[in-house]
């Protein structure tokens, strides 16, 4: 009897196991895509979209943090031009590990604002050039087909400023 016992616990137990990472795997998968164009592209030049999320109550404020607001850097990504126009898709989980009560609000993470920045590479790595800088509203200055695909409102327009 206690084998039997023994048995069914572990098939409960491996159940449970087995699920758990299905529940977690309920929230969808979002993305933002930044579509537009450089205006005088620098030699070597690429465009970096970074997601901002809202900062943690929990957590404290960070003190010197050179984000407004002490805004969270969430998913990122970036492109090397090849001519002046560019497309750059980010996906980001909707997942919101800091909430547990609902699915709802377990699945209502969104980035606050998107930042794209036109930089110059050197090659080496450490010494890239910022010419440009755009923080967008988010998703004031989205739209979204499904609710789940966000794209600016109109193309975006990066400027290499001339010295």
């Amino acid at each position: 009897m206690n084998f039997t016992l023994a048995g069914t616990l572990a098939r409960i137990s491996c159940i449970g196991l087995t699920a758990c990472p299905l529940l977690a795997a309920q929230c969808p998968i979002n993305s933002v895509v930044i579509k537009g164009r450089v205006e005088h592209p620098p030699p070597n030049a690429s465009v970096r979209v970074l997601l901002l999320y809202p900062p943690d109550r929990h957590s404290k404020k960070l003190p010197g943090s050179d984000m407004e607001n002490n805004e969270r850097a969430g998913e990122s990504a970036e492109a090397i031009l090849d001519g002046d126009a560019f497309t750059i898709p980010v996906e980001f989980l909707t997942n919101d590990s800091r909430t547990e009560r609902t699915v709802k609000s377990r699945c209502g993470r969104q980035p606050q604002s998107v930042v794209v920045t036109l930089k110059q590479s050197d090659g080496s790595g450490g010494n890239d050039q910022e010419y440009d800088r755009v923080s967008l509203d988010f998703p004031r200055e989205f739209k979204s087909d499904d609710s789940r695909h966000y794209m600016l409102r109109s193309d975006l327009v990066l400027n290499r400023q001339q010295p």
